[in-house]
């Protein structure tokens, strides 16, 4: 159904996955609560992260590696990973062998970008870069 993530900047975060090409599918507000939950998609239908943010901000420890990734496949990985860059968004492991490539969200999640198909033929400035911090 869904993979839920705490977050502590909902703007930033949403931003984040709508540069992967995610759309927010539905939104819950709880005054009681005192949280906003955010619903976004590839599509409508597709399985959804949910962005869990709590009003008063909260504290939490960095992503635990048990935790392991999420993974989103796209047409054209050397143009994802180019329109990302130009957002500001660290390419983390470039994609060198044209198939594979990993970026953080805004709290630290790792997702993995693969190539739909057949990896694309390698190619610069990609097949030189080296890797960029952790994923």
């Amino acid at each position: 159904m869904h993979t839920m993530l705490r977050v502590n900047d909902l703007d930033a975060t949403m931003d984040f996955f709508k540069a992967l090409g995610l759309q927010e599918t539905r939104r819950k507000e709880s005054e009681k609560g005192k949280f906003t939950l955010v619903f976004m998609a590839s599509a409508p239908g597709a399985p959804e992260i949910e962005l869990t943010y709590n009003w008063g901000g909260e504290d939490f420890a960095a992503p635990s590696r048990s935790m392991g990734h999420l993974a989103y496949a796209t047409d054209d990985i050397y143009a994802l990973c180019e329109s990302l860059q130009a957002k500001g968004i660290v390419i983390n492991r470039p994609p060198r062998d044209g198939k594979m490539a990993f970026v953080k969200s805004p709290d630290g999640i790792s997702v993995e970008l693969l190539q739909k198909g057949e990896p694309l033929e390698a190619k610069e400035p990609w097949a030189s870069m080296e890797n960029i911090g952790s994923w």
